[in-house]
């Protein structure tokens, strides 16, 4: 661990936290972290005790500009809709642009030197991605998921952990795959879609809806992405932002 190298860490998820940060340290050496939240958390002071760690919590309205310029930056948080609000907020108000986002790869993951992988990405330990796939920006993959050749993951899709993609599948902007999943060969599946665990996808799933099943078949409209994108672009409220935020 090297302590003069700092992460700042955007958003707060209890659950998430311990993982990037462990991530950050067996891939970039970095054991210094800012914990910089948009909103306010009950438990933003809850302690992450490790050994040979720093990590200090801020409001964001009381962190200086300074740090953003000299440190990168990475998503405190793995659920796509969240990712998208911390994104959104970050850049408007603190001019945070995507080329400030570090990449997270575990040594384990397998990248083909084929593939395209944009910024502010988390690839947990043992992923795969096959050549010729592209992934976009704030892309998650949880431990053990695997994607195929000549993939498409756009912006904020979420891969939960032992999800199977085959190849030449294209996966809409902040989709979430759940755990488990199965998408077939040559299948489409559109933005803002929320896809459950075991589910086996063998036909194109439009865009903005829950879908599960085997055969995955779409059961409703996916609410928390249409709240995320109304709440965004049309309200400066924190206390609505805060709400979707849990």
């Amino acid at each position: 661990m090297n302590p003069n190298k700092k992460l700042i860490i955007l958003g707060f998820c209890a659950g998430s936290i311990p993982s990037i940060i462990e991530l950050a340290d067996e891939n970039e050496g970095i054991s210094n972290f800012d914990i910089v939240n948009n909103i306010e958390v009950d438990d933003l002071n809850q302690p992450f005790k490790a050994p040979g760690y720093s990590i200090t919590s801020y409001q964001d309205t009381a962190y200086n500009d300074q740090n953003f310029k000299e440190h990168p930056v990475h998503f405190g948080v793995l659920a796509s809709h969240i990712k998208y609000i911390l994104y959104y907020y970050f850049s408007h108000n603190r001019g945070i642009r995507r080329k400030s986002y570090l990449n997270l790869i575990h040594y384990s993951a397998i990248v083909s030197k084929s593939s395209v992988v944009g910024k502010g990405c988390f690839v947990d330990r043992l992923c795969i991605v096959s050549p010729f796939a592209a992934i976009g920006f704030g892309v998650t993959m949880k431990r053990g998921s695997s994607l195929g050749h000549h993939c498409i993951l756009e912006d904020y899709v979420n891969l939960n952990p032992g999800s199977v993609i085959s190849g030449n599948v294209s996966i809409g902007e902040g989709t979430e795959i759940g755990t488990g999943v199965s998408v077939v060969n040559n299948v489409s599946i559109g933005r803002h879609c929320l896809i459950g665990a075991g589910s086996v996808v063998t036909k194109n799933i439009p865009e903005g809806v829950l879908a599960y099943g085997n055969p995955c078949k779409v059961i409703r409209k996916n609410e928390r992405w249409e709240r995320a994108i109304r709440l965004t672009h049309q309200s400066n409220d924190m206390s609505k932002l805060r709400e979707i935020q849990h």
